[in-house]
């Protein structure tokens, strides 16, 4: 028997995680147990599967693939985690990677890779794409220190628009993208400036300097 493997895109790629479903069970090496579009399913799917691997999306409703795979770790889960994600954040990659997850892939990857990512970590190995890397030992050097956080300009852009009392889907229409990107980006900035909300996130980043 292969290892078993579950795949866990959003509801807005079907396609892509059916296709995705498709190249992994043409390998003889893993055998498909589940799928789901959500996150909270996928949880509850791999509590009861306990997968060898699982292929998670970043950004999917109801729970962030970060989220799950934070549960996978407290939980103390065997399962193994490829993550997806159209972000090369590298707050999001060290909150992954500091979660557990075993390879850290961007959504654009070939199918051959995603397999092939799969098979490393099933093996024990780790694997993150190139693009994130060099991004990753920043992120690693700056929480070391006791620098000023690095926001990306989209991060400033939400920060200042939260500063000015805007709420995430009316942002996300402002800046014309979805309001689960908003939240990310959200979740990403409370991160690196150690608070828990909004409104702390906003003082915070006044008292940094990276407000007026």
């Amino acid at each position: 028997m292969g290892q078993r493997v579950s795949v866990y895109v959003g509801e807005d790629h079907p396609i892509y995680r059916e296709g995705l479903m498709r190249a992994l069970s043409l390998r003889s090496e893993f055998e498909v147990v589940g799928s789901a579009d959500d996150g909270r399913a996928a949880l509850a799917e791999i509590r009861a599967l306990q997968p060898d691997v699982a292929i998670l999306d970043e950004i999917m409703p109801g729970l962030l693939g970060n989220d799950v795979l934070q549960a996978i770790s407290r939980d103390d889960l065997p399962t193994r985690v490829v993550m997806l994600s159209a972000s090369l954040d590298s707050a999001v990659v060290f909150r992954a990677v500091a979660n557990g997850v075993r390879a850290y892939l961007t959504k654009d990857s070939d199918r051959g890779t995603i397999c092939d990512a799969v098979a490393a970590v099933a093996r024990g190995e780790t694997v993150l794409a190139a693009e994130v890397q060099a991004g990753l030992a920043d992120e690693v050097r700056i929480r070391q220190g006791d620098q000023r956080p690095t926001l990306s300009p989209r991060e400033l852009e939400i920060l200042e628009r939260t500063s000015n009392g805007l709420s995430a889907p009316e942002i996300a229409r402002e800046l014309q993208i979805s309001t689960a990107t908003v939240k990310t980006h959200l979740r990403n900035l409370y991160e690196k400036l150690g608070v828990s909300e909004r409104a702390a996130a906003v003082a915070e980043a006044m008292r940094r300097g990276l407000l007026r």
